[in-house]
């Protein structure tokens, strides 16, 4: 990592930490004030030991009370000091964690779908965590040395023997604390990526639990779930390993050196170039002298940590590793519902729309139908602007879709899945997504036209009945009908529904069918569709195959002049 880098990476956690500078400058004081007391603690403790040594009874007293005030009021110190810390603590990690979150909301869909799920939840959560705590921990750490700088020039005004040895301990402790940060941090940055991969596979067992249990494959996912846990296990084991050898070096080093210190202050004093007192007061700063070195190197390992989570963070915040959605700056409040596809091509390695045209003007009721794979649901991922098109244009009410702003596209268009999402809220909450201002009467009034009102007044709690994760609760056609509900909240011209009443029965396919009606007329309503039978009354149907409209008319023109529709209409009702 480069110094600009990590420089850059400071500057931008700044950030999130400078609105609460009032906090910070508490804490910065308060630190200050504890490095102080920190100085004088051993000269007090060498003061007790001299006064027991000498028999003086007065000034032991006195200087044992001295000691209690410094004592009590170091522990306030330590209070106000946590106060602040968690305060700054609190506020940086959701500043962090908002932002993540925002950022998360502005990347492209072929981003989300080509990375795990573990990625962006490990550092939503994990990293954020991390970067709050670290930028305070290195306030506390810089401020530990700063203090006990005053030790080393303490010891160098009372016996420069000594102060050499202190300064050549120092640098072998720099110098082992710098190898072992670099072999952790080799292996931390593996060891983050496997555990994102393993958030991921774990997300994705607790959400799919249902599944798992009426494939009966709890021992295949558990096997999978084991060899995650296990890599990432091991690359923690020799995280801690790396971790464990050096702190053995280390504390072997110190044992060593503390006997050299005794060694050579006898020696010193053996040739009348230290006196007792003087020996005590150095002795009593040893532990000073320890913390200056375990504050430095601690730093160093703060910035080793900082770089990992840092720049997994700011990739998703303001990098170009991810592709953020790109809208244009045009603002248009409400559209018609015209929808026009001009030589429309989109695609990865290989085109999936290739050189598509087609028009549907505003209240038609169209469909779009085809086999698997040939496009069906990519077009209305173009139309929604979850995809951005690689060539030709889309046009709506003749505004090209890639001048219109965010709002202009998503407020006008609305769409229901096979399987909508339906958060873990209540009833009433879930279509407040739609229009958090919506009153009751609005929202019921979708909910019927929706077909599902009956059916949310029969539950005990009637709206404000929690769904579960992922809408547990309701069946795939109540889903559909309370995303249905949804859309109308919206009031947007434009409605999509992609393959919504695919996997139903008979009788909940009839209730959404309904819905649909209800719809027809005043809205744009646009219909992927499996079974052909629930379209047949589209005031226009577009016959998909390979990226490309072969054809299109009403169900009678087309099973009069298109096989291909025929094939699919006849397969479809036997």
């Amino acid at each position: 990592m480069k110094k600009s880098n990590f420089l850059k990476n400071i500057s931008r956690t700044w950030e999130f930490i400078k609105d609460s500078k009032g906090n910070l400058i508490g804490y910065l004081i308060i630190s200050i004030l504890e490095g102080l007391i920190g100085a004088i603690l051993p000269l007090a403790s060498a003061k007790i030991i001299l006064n027991i040594t000498d028999a003086a009874v007065n000034q032991l007293i006195f200087a044992a009370l001295a000691m209690l005030v410094i004592e009590l009021v170091l522990y306030l110190v330590y209070f106000l000091k946590t106060f602040f810390y968690q305060k700054i603590y609190r506020n940086t990690l959701t500043n962090l964690q908002v932002a993540v979150a925002r950022e998360t909301l502005k990347l492209e869909v072929k981003e989300i779908d080509r990375e795990t799920s573990g990625l962006f939840i490990d550092r939503l959560n994990k990293d954020t965590q991390d970067i709050s705590g670290m930028f305070m921990e290195y306030t506390y750490w810089i401020s530990k040395v700063i203090s006990n700088l005053g030790v080393f020039i303490a010891v160098l005004l009372l016996n420069k023997y000594l102060f050499i040895y202190a300064v050549f301990v120092a640098l072998i402790s720099l110098f082992v604390a710098k190898k072992r940060l670099n072999k952790q941090y080799t292996v931390q940055k593996a060891l983050r990526k496997i555990i994102e991969k393993k958030t991921g596979f774990t997300s994705e067992l607790i959400r799919g639990i249902r599944d798992i249990k009426v494939l009966n494959a709890n021992e295949t996912i558990l096997k999978q779930t084991t060899e995650k846990i296990v890599e990432a296990s091991k690359e923690e084991i020799k995280f801690i390993r790396i971790r464990q050898i050096y702190n053995y070096l280390e504390n072997n080093l110190s044992a060593i050196s503390d006997f050299i210190f005794i060694i050579l202050g006898c020696t010193l004093y053996s040739k009348s170039l230290l006196t007792i007192p003087t020996f005590v007061i150095i002795y009593n700063y040893q532990d000073k002298i320890k913390s200056l070195l375990l504050g430095i190197s601690e730093i160093l390992e703060y910035n080793k940590k900082f770089i990992v989570s840092a720049d997994r963070i700011y990739e998703i915040i303001g990098d170009d590793k991810f592709e953020k959605e790109k809208f244009g700056n045009l603002s248009v409040k409400k559209l018609t519902g015209n929808i026009k596809f001009d030589n429309v091509t989109f695609g990865y390695d290989t085109d999936i729309i290739n050189g598509m045209n087609f028009e549907i003007k505003p209240n038609e009721k169209v469909a779009f139908v085809g086999k698997s794979g040939a496009g069906k649901t990519t077009i209305f991922n173009l139309i929604t602007r979850l995809y951005h098109i690689t060539g030709g244009q889309i046009l709506f009410d003749d505004y090209n879709i890639n001048d219109l702003d965010c709002n202009s596209i998503r407020n006008n268009i609305s769409i229901i899945t096979q399987s909508p999402y339906i958060f873990n809220f209540s009833i009433k909450d879930n279509l407040l997504l739609a229009k958090e201002d919506a009153s009751m009467k609005e929202i019921r009034n979708a909910c019927k036209l929706a077909c599902i009102d009956d059916f949310i007044m029969s539950l005990p709690n009637k709206y404000e009945t929690i769904v579960g994760e992922a809408g547990v609760i309701l069946s795939g056609g109540q889903k559909q009908r309370l995303a249905i509900a949804r859309a109308l909240l919206m009031k947007t011209e434009i409605i999509l529904f992609d393959e919504a009443t695919s996997a139903l029965d008979n009788e909940t396919q009839s209730k959404i069918q309904n819905a649909i009606d209800n719809l027809k007329g005043e809205y744009t309503i646009l219909i992927v569709a499996h079974r052909l039978s629930t379209i047949i009354d589209s005031d226009k149907i577009f016959v998909v195959d390979n990226g490309k409209i072969i054809d299109s008319g009403t169900h009678k023109e087309l099973l009069k002049k298109c096989e291909f529709y025929r094939n699919l209409y006849e397969k479809d009702i036997n």
